[in-house]
């Protein structure tokens, strides 16, 4: 079935109303040349529930909370910085429920030059989810401590995390 609705025209309503929810409609994720993405190994994919949900929303969380303090960001600077509201940020980072906007990852894989499409999976904005993102994600989430100030080792897991959301990305 083909959508009637382009990736820009989501692009263009978003930047003309950032206050409305775009929740319908296709995905924001780049489509090279008009062309619909394939999954080259399906086998590598589970379809999203609660049982996924939940734990890659808890793992987001973490992602974007250590993004932000890596960057010496508060909650209120990074959601002036990337355009977003301040209350959906800190649901995003402390609230597993809660189901961030299409708009909101966006803007934050933008600002932190993050896979959007892992970032959408993590989010649930996705029916299918890559299953090593839930297992390196899970794994991450379990492995971060909440601190202000991120350690070395931290940090290197931060930046090996964010080159693997990347890398699964490309893949």
């Amino acid at each position: 079935m083909e959508s009637k609705y382009t990736n820009d025209w989501l692009r263009r309503k978003i930047a003309d109303d950032p206050d409305e929810d775009p929740q319908a409609g296709p995905s924001v994720i780049p489509v090279t040349s008009g062309a619909r993405r394939t999954v080259a190994h399906p086998e590598s994919f589970a379809v999203a529930g609660d049982r996924t949900g939940v734990p890659l929303r808890i793992a987001l969380g973490v992602l974007v909370r250590q993004l932000r303090s890596n960057a010496g960001l508060s909650v209120a600077e990074l959601a002036q910085r990337a355009d977003v509201s301040e209350e959906e940020l800190r649901r995003v980072e402390q609230d597993p429920h809660y189901t961030a906007r299409p708009r909101l990852i966006h803007q934050l894989s933008t600002y932190f030059s993050v896979s959007l499409a892992m970032l959408s999976q993590m989010a649930g904005a996705t029916h299918e989810v890559d299953r090593v993102l839930f297992n390196e994600s899970v794994q991450y989430a379990a492995h971060s401590d909440d601190v202000s100030q991120l350690t070395k080792e931290q940090r290197a897991a931060l930046n090996a995390f964010v080159s693997l959301l990347n890398e699964r990305a490309k893949a």
